[in-house]
């Protein structure tokens, strides 16, 4: 009987991974083509910048500059740098450069991206800081939208001018395109080559064809009724994915702006990748944990394909544990009828197209979004390395289900990039 069991699971297992991979294969083709923009709107919104930053003096003035230089009339925005619990001169580096410093330290404030970010958005929302009175505040507190930086992100001039036209075309929250803003070392340009391929074969098919783009805790943009309802949660390491799946859990679709971009630092060393992944990796563990059987259920009882991707998407999260144990059951059924095994050996030529399967959609077919995307040779080479990161999976998921949810794993940042070297 248990052999019954252990062979249906298996199958169940591989099925479930198969189906997966195709879905996201199929759902790529779609970034053969590109995306209708929004039409350009005749009113201007008013925008809060928060960038959190916890002793970030060396890079957070590039970081303020890059958003001073917004091409977007300035008495519509405002630039705020929450310094959360810094112990060294970020908050005068930051006003130096011209932003509003927000002291997120002192009795009774836990130190926390979390954390800071919902308490900044409840003080900016509800007139603790008040706003210029040149313009009409058409919400308490003034602004229309919140836009969400790091310290270490660079945005794009026009990010501002864009995320007003999807905001007028009635969204509610945006996630701007993330690009690389270093790439002097190999591992730096496996990581920027990855941001083009995400961006072309997963962000645009999923705007495209209607779903809800992924966060990337830079270059977001919620509406201040979005703000106001849902609060960034002060516990989970991956807060931004957290929101995501909170947002898709109830209704709200995220899109996805191609042409707002934000430029993100990426880990030179391996270290520093090391600890941003564990980082990720338990903050997944987390979101999934909380947000996966509500997903599910969303999906299946409403019939509501965002929340079927974002059940898929979450549930990535354990696909090594998938693996393990369906391999580890396909082993102790192998005496019992196995779907892989049959398709291997049993249909003509599938001994090649599983091989094609293996080599096309993992190694060779995602390179093509580079080509589209014009990325130079240089990342297109190193894009063929990121197999050399893939050993590090398993340990990085360990890791990750061994640390606690208190674990921050800060990423120095030592990148000095300015905007004007970018554009």
């Amino acid at each position: 009987m248990w052999k019954i069991i252990a062979a249906v699971l298996s199958n169940l297992a591989q099925v479930f991974l198969f189906l997966t991979g195709l879905f996201y294969l199929l759902l790529s083709f779609r970034g053969f083509w590109s995306c209708a923009r929004p039409p350009q709107p005749l009113k201007r919104r008013r925008f809060a910048l928060l960038l959190p930053a916890y002793n970030e003096e060396g890079g957070i003035a590039l970081a303020v500059d890059s958003l001073k230089r917004l091409d977007y009339p300035e008495e519509l925005f405002d630039i705020f740098v929450i310094a959360d619990h810094c112990t060294d001169a970020t908050a005068a580096a930051a006003a130096g450069a011209g932003a509003k410093i927000l002291d997120h330290s002192g009795p009774g404030l836990k130190a926390g991206k979390g954390r800071a970010l919902k308490w900044a958005t409840h003080k900016i929302l509800f007139s603790e800081v008040q706003p210029p009175t040149e313009v009409e505040p058409p919400v308490r507190g003034g602004y229309d939208a919140f836009c969400y930086f790091d310290a270490d992100s660079l945005a794009h001039p026009a990010f501002l001018s864009v995320m007003n036209a999807h905001i007028e075309a009635g969204a509610e929250a945006v996630q701007g395109r993330q690009l690389a803003k270093n790439s002097s070392t190999w591992l730096a340009k496996i990581l920027a080559a990855g941001h083009l391929v995400s961006n072309r074969f997963f962000q645009l098919p999923k705007q495209a064809l209607g779903l809800s783009a992924t966060l990337h805790g830079k270059g977001m943009c919620f509406t201040a009724g979005i703000a106001r309802k849902f609060h960034w949660d002060e516990t989970c390491l991956t807060e931004d994915l957290e929101m995501q799946m909170r947002l898709i859990r109830h209704g709200v679709r995220i899109r996805w702006a191609r042409e707002a971009v934000v430029y993100d630092e990426e880990p030179d060393t391996l270290r520093q990748y090391l600890r941003r992944t564990i980082r990720w990796t338990r903050g997944s563990l987390d979101t999934a944990r909380r947000h996966l059987p509500g997903l599910a259920a969303r999906a299946l009882l409403r019939g509501d394909a965002r929340a079927l991707e974002g059940a898929l998407y979450s549930a990535q999260t354990y696909r090594f544990v998938i693996v393990a144990a369906g391999a580890g059951l396909m082993w102790a059924s192998r005496d019992s009828f196995n779907l892989l095994v049959w398709f291997y050996g049993g249909l003509p030529g599938a001994e090649h197209a599983v091989k094609a399967l293996a080599l096309l959609p993992l190694v060779l077919y995602p390179a093509v979004a580079l080509v589209l995307e014009g990325a130079p040779l240089d990342l297109l080479l190193a894009y063929f390395l990121q197999p050399a990161l893939g050993v590090l999976r398993l340990p990085v998921f360990v890791a990750g289900v061994l640390r606690g949810t208190d674990f921050w794993g800060r990423t120095e940042h030592t990148s000095r990039v300015a905007i004007a070297d970018l554009v």
